[in-house]
């Protein structure tokens, strides 16, 4: 219960407050800040931002204020006043990424280097590879299909509505597989003897090195004129290289 709360917004000392009006029904501030022994400020404060966000009200009685947590269903009105207020944020987001991108760029070293371990990290840059319109792929295996099966599909189809173009040299293991079958998706085979567990991703100013172990691991270098070299190594062998079934 207090980890969902906490969840949705509410501090450690909202949730105590909230929770006791919910077991005792109506108290007065000093009683509630010795029931969740709280400094009774503390207390008065978690009821005010309580009662900003709709979950709790309060009455006068022979010039004593007594407090009540609302009914819980007003706490689906919180969650859904929440989610107005995060889309409209949302909708304004873009002046301000990109005058914090201006601030990020000019203090950013020349070379960036990052290390990304698990499926989360490699969610992390396939995620930002959405925001490029053409990512390119040596020695790819194809196992991103299997690896992340859960969040593959949605993310593939995010990716063909943003058009988002995959040129991949592919491993000669990944032939046959469903991902070759995708929108947005051109693909030739390399020889055999270059398979491997690792594949390289190049996407705006970034080479990602993604190694395909049982924890996947990467190494992600930001530098334009290294991903430039990478790009122009990955038409030399895609000119080489022939759209094969062998």
């Amino acid at each position: 219960m207090k980890e969902f709360l906490s969840g949705i917004g509410l501090t450690n000392s909202e949730i105590e407050v909230y929770l006791a009006l919910i077991s005792m029904g109506t108290s007065p501030a000093g009683k509630l800040a010795g029931h969740v022994k709280l400094y009774r400020k503390n207390t008065y404060d978690a009821l005010a931002r309580l009662m900003e966000k709709g979950l709790v009200t309060s009455v006068i009685e022979g010039k004593i204020r007594y407090f009540q947590a609302k009914n819980p269903d007003n706490l689906s009105n919180y969650m859904d006043e929440m989610a107005e207020k995060i889309s409209e944020q949302k909708s304004s987001l873009g002046p301000v990424i990109a005058q914090l991108k201006r601030q990020y760029n000019n203090a950013s070293p020349e070379i960036e280097a990052e290390i990304y371990r698990g499926n989360d990290g490699i969610k992390t840059i396939l995620n930002e590879c959405l925001e490029c319109d053409e990512v390119r792929f040596i020695g790819a295996t194809g196992d991103v299909e299997t690896r992340l099966q859960y969040f593959w599909p949605k993310y593939n189809e995010k990716r063909m509505e943003k058009k988002v173009l995959w040129k991949l040299l592919l491993v000669h293991e990944a032939r046959n597989k469903k991902i070759t079958e995708s929108k947005y998706y051109e693909y030739r085979m390399l020889p055999k003897e270059l398979s491997g567990p690792n594949v390289i991703y190049i996407f705006g100013d970034a080479v990602a090195n993604v190694l395909w172990l049982e924890k996947p691991l990467a190494f992600v270098v930001r530098h334009k004129h290294l991903a430039d070299s990478y790009r122009r190594y990955f038409h030399y062998l895609w000119r080489v290289v022939e759209k094969t079934d062998i």
